[in-house]
């Protein structure tokens, strides 16, 4: 795919993917490492944190309390990356909880200053990957406030096929397992909402999903509905 289209699609796309920190693997020796496996609980609502969380290997949810009593999901945290949940109180709304069999290294605020003092590299990736967080949820902020559902998920899935996209000859496959409900998470959109727009685009020839893979017929027409209005 062009290079010059490819340079106009911010990221990250998935929020999960932010700038990695894996010089920190240089340091494991000095922090604690522990594995959780898939579906428990790293940190709960209301307990306290003074660890730095680094994700050697696997996956992470993040997720807030909402009033209802329900939580709102935020992003993962991928292989590589750091938890934005680090020092906290004991009166903060987050959860975060393995999605997948995770290793974490938990350094405490000494150890990050010892590594800080001794490899200032690692201050700047710290700060590169909590600045591609910012922006996410700053774009974020803007789909939620200016952009209808629709053109949310569509301009999702076209992006996704821009970036990540190959091309077979008369059509484009997307290698991805994300679910309709992932898509809804990082939309902000309804999961019966996600699976109507999908159903119009299958039934209109314009792409079609399966459980690992999005196979995308007319990127141009996927282009152009981004901006339709459809009552979703």
């Amino acid at each position: 795919m062009d290079d010059s289209i490819k340079r106009q699609i911010p990221g990250p796309l998935i929020p999960e993917s932010f700038y990695p920190v894996d010089r920190l693997e240089k340091y494991m020796h000095l922090g604690r490492t522990r594995m959780f496996p898939k579906g428990s609980i790293v940190l709960s609502q209301g307990k306290e944190s003074n660890a730095l969380m680094y994700v050697q290997s696997g996956c992470l949810a993040v997720s807030m309390g909402a009033d209802d009593g329900h939580n709102k999901f935020l992003f993962h945290i991928g292989a590589r990356s750091i938890g934005m949940a680090t020092f906290l109180s004991e009166y903060h709304e987050l959860q975060i909880y393995a999605v997948k069999n995770t290793t974490i290294c938990f350094f405490t605020v000494e150890q990050v200053l010892e590594i800080f003092h001794e490899d200032e590299q690692v201050i700047l990736d710290i700060l590169q990957n909590i600045l591609t967080k910012v922006y996410y949820f700053m774009a974020q902020a803007r789909d939620l406030n200016f952009c209808r559902p629709s053109s949310r998920v569509f301009r999702l899935l076209y992006n996704l096929c821009i970036r990540e996209g190959k091309y077979t000859g008369d059509h484009y496959v997307i290698h991805s397992n994300l679910t309709q409900k992932a898509i809804g998470e990082i939309t902000g959109t309804h999961y019966v909402t996600v699976c109507k727009l999908f159903n119009i685009l299958e039934k209109q020839g314009i792409l079609k999903k399966t459980k690992d893979k999005i196979y995308v017929y007319e990127l141009e027409k996927l282009k152009n509905m981004i901006n339709e209005v459809i009552e979703y």
